[in-house]
């Protein structure tokens, strides 16, 4: 073979592997959808379905099997028409996943289990009534109970997973504010606390369950320490300020500062919403890092 020859067929050899890789590459990625297995919405709720497609930017489809039950929008808003159970079908491509979504009906709640529920109207777009449930209503299967309870007051339910002991009963969020043209504003929320969160143990159940109102953010300083300790007016008017709202929600008598497992906290009681067993509210703080945490804890009964 000649010189020539054996160049010609190298340069064919080198075009067929050139062409086999572009053929490759041009092959398109698979498809690939994550969907949560199963939803639950109250008659009227609307929901953004969580779904994750993969190649990133490929938008899906999504489908109800019955509109009836619950419709779906071409971005994947789900609504609550009737109860009942359907499926929603997401596809991309040649394929699909389904969600299964349960419609239940609203629970009716007696206004007497609210905390702040007789502030005046203007009054409630910051300071949200909270929900008291009776300790028997602490159950995982009663979803349905609390966001009937909650959601016509503009908390919004999430799901809540990173929590290996599973101590989070239900997890509740504030709406967030709205800018001019009426979008979300990125980590900005409208009531005076971002979460509400019910715990309860599930592993014992003779432990006591308790619920938690969180901001969501860090303080520069220790706002729960005796305010003897401050010298700056403006730190007397944060600490007065997120006292405000321990005392809005009715936690008026016996009132102090004190240490608790050597956290700076303030502790009040709430007699009159339920005299057989008086609620206790306090109010504490975590350090973290060089911030501090706030959390306002509610627990049944008195220390």
């Amino acid at each position: 073979m000649t010189q020539k020859n054996i160049i010609t067929l190298f340069t064919i050899l080198i075009c067929c592997i050139g062409l086999g890789a572009c053929k490759e590459k041009d092959k398109p990625a698979d498809v690939k959808i994550s969907v949560p297995e199963s939803v639950e919405l109250l008659v009227g709720d609307t929901y953004k379905l969580p779904v994750a497609v993969y190649p990133k930017g490929t938008k899906p489809n999504f489908e109800s099997s019955n509109p009836q039950i619950v419709t779906v929008s071409a971005e994947g808003v789900l609504t609550g028409i009737a109860e009942g159970t359907a499926n929603v079908k997401v596809s991309a491509g040649n394929v699909s996943k389904e969600t299964k979504v349960s419609v239940l009906k609203n629970v009716e709640i007696s206004k007497s289990r609210y905390l702040g529920l007789d502030a005046p109207a203007d009054e409630l777009k910051f300071f949200a009534p909270i929900y008291i449930p009776e300790l028997n209503e602490f159950k995982s299967n009663n979803l349905a109970h609390f966001k009937s309870a909650l959601h016509p007051y503009g908390w919004i339910f999430k799901p809540y997973e990173d929590d290996p002991k599973c101590k989070v009963l239900y997890y509740f969020e504030s709406p967030r504010k709205l800018d001019g043209n009426g979008k979300e504003i990125l980590d900005q929320y409208q009531f005076c606390m971002d979460a509400l969160v019910y715990f309860h143990t599930p592993q014992d159940p003779g432990a006591p369950v308790y619920i938690q109102l969180i901001p969501n953010k860090l303080y520069a300083k220790d706002y729960m320490a005796d305010p003897s300790t401050f010298t700056d007016p403006q730190d007397l008017d944060q600490q007065n300020a997120l006292l405000e709202i321990i005392k809005h929600y009715g936690f008026t008598e016996d009132a102090h500062f004190t240490k608790l497992g050597g956290d700076s906290a303030y502790e009040a009681y709430n007699t009159k919403f339920d005299p057989k067993q008086p609620l206790r509210g306090v109010m504490y703080t975590v350090k973290a890092g060089g911030r501090y945490e706030l959390y306002f804890q509610i627990n049944y009964g008195r220390k």
